[in-house]
């Protein structure tokens, strides 16, 4: 069964990394944060949207970048996500620090029109290892 990460959570990460920084975390787009919970675990007509993990994992991490749900740390908490949900699910994301905010800045920098969903979800799954 897979483990997904609530909007409540999602935000406490975000919370989390702007503690200490001067900065709050302050939701800005509620009805995309929402979506964003659900969105890993849609279906239509009984198939999955998102059937693998590195899919569930990789729309989780497109729409927190892309969806700017938060005034600030959207990026960064959409890496940690990344990462937890692997966790929570019993694998371990093999990314450097490095290479994570390098491919995180990528998806940043592309509008939803120019991203291969499909190529970041390979990417994503190989860089999966089990626990």
């Amino acid at each position: 069964m897979t483990v997904y990460l609530d909007a409540v959570q999602l935000q406490a990460m975000n919370k989390q990394l702007l503690a200490g920084t001067g900065e709050r975390s302050f939701v800005r787009n509620s009805a995309g944060l929402d979506s964003i919970e659900n969105l890993p675990k849609q279906r239509f007509f009984g198939t999955e949207a998102y059937p693998s993990l590195p899919a569930k994992l990789g729309i989780t991490y497109i729409k927190l970048i892309n969806l700017h749900c938060f005034e600030d740390a959207n990026k960064r908490t959409a890496a940690l996500a990344l990462a937890m949900l692997a966790d929570l699910n019993g694998w371990v994301l093999t990314y450097s620090n490095e290479e994570l905010a390098d491919l995180t800045i990528k998806v940043a920098a592309l509008n939803d029109a120019q991203l291969d969903y499909d190529a970041l979800y390979l990417a994503i799954e190989n860089h999966l290892q089990p626990r």
